[in-house]
């Protein structure tokens, strides 16, 4: 009797140790280097090499930082967490070619309802130049309730930049960034709710659309370049039941500037040259937006806020 109380309490205590050791091997802070290696502890002074072998030693809500440039791999976020490109330390890169580089879906642990996720200096090559593969997305943003991406380059991307395709509500920031050779640069849509998305500060060059709204979605473009997007729905476009809003940006050289397909186009103080179609559709506009040189203008609708 007394070896099998003995057994018994042995066993309880190994399952207590191991918990604690799988709780102590999850920081708040962990690392990633070029010279890393997985099987580290992701501690400072010994980094893992990728972002998917630091994550499950990161805490819901820490941080993932990088020691000096490197490729640390493609990773799928299940918790809330911030991944920093740490600039001082050199880019962060991610070689997605073929699959998506950062995947986001979140619908497990404490925070599944008000998940935060912030992406800050990375930068995703999707080499979809090269001759058997092709990237799909740089991020594809599934399911958290809050989504931050600054300071990232997105470039080659097969499908898309950054890529919200939701089932529910969702938020979505994008500041200094740019976008590359990119099918289509950011892409929104949702099944229930609203997908709501501020882009601020960014430049979309080279791609064959730019901003996409399908279904439930909200974007505002503030401070923003446009140039040479070749494809059907131009730098920006509103498809029925979706809203665009463009102010202070630069729209030049596209096949549409802002294309209200359907959907609600707000133009301010904006400038459209060089385009075969500035705007297609009618936009409401605050009469304050510069037309240069396009095939075609296009129709606007005066808008006059009353106070």
């Amino acid at each position: 009797m007394k070896t099998q109380l003995y057994l018994k309490l042995s066993l309880v205590c190994a399952a207590l140790v191991v918990g604690a050791a799988t709780l102590n091997a999850q920081a708040t802070r962990t690392w990633v280097s070029g010279v890393g290696d997985d099987a580290n502890p992701c501690s400072r002074t010994a980094p893992c090499k990728t972002f998917a072998g630091a994550i499950s030693k990161t805490a819901e809500g820490g941080e993932i930082s990088v020691l000096d440039p490197g490729g640390f791999g493609t990773v799928t976020i299940t918790k809330a967490m911030t991944i920093e490109g740490t600039h001082g330390g050199g880019f962060a890169s991610i070689l997605n070619a073929g699959t998506n580089g950062i995947n986001i879906n979140i619908t497990t642990g404490t925070h599944v309802s008000d998940a935060v996720v912030i992406i800050r200096s990375v930068y995703f090559q999707g080499a979809s130049q090269s001759p058997s593969v092709g990237a799909i997305n740089g991020i594809n943003y599934l399911k958290a309730n809050r989504v931050f991406v600054n300071d990232c380059h997105f470039e080659n991307q097969g499908t898309a930049g950054i890529n919200a395709n939701l089932t529910s509500a969702g938020l979505l920031w994008v500041v200094d960034c740019d976008f590359t050779n990119t099918n289509t640069g950011i892409s929104l849509t949702t099944t229930a709710g609203s997908v709501v998305a501020q882009v601020e500060h960014c430049s979309f060059n080279g791609l064959a659309n730019g901003i996409n709204t399908t279904s439930g979605a909200i974007v505002t473009v503030n401070n923003c370049s446009f140039m040479q997007t070749i494809g059907a729905n131009g730098a920006v476009r509103a498809n029925s039941g979706c809203q665009a809003n463009i102010l202070n940006s630069l729209l030049a050289s596209n096949n549409i500037g802002a294309n209200a397909a359907g959907g609600t186009v707000r133009v301010s103080n904006n400038d459209f040259f060089s385009n075969a179609v500035a705007i297609s559709g009618t936009a409401e506009s605050a009469n304050n937006n510069r037309f240069r040189a396009n095939g075609a203008d296009g129709t606007t609708t005066n808008v006059v806020t009353v106070k």
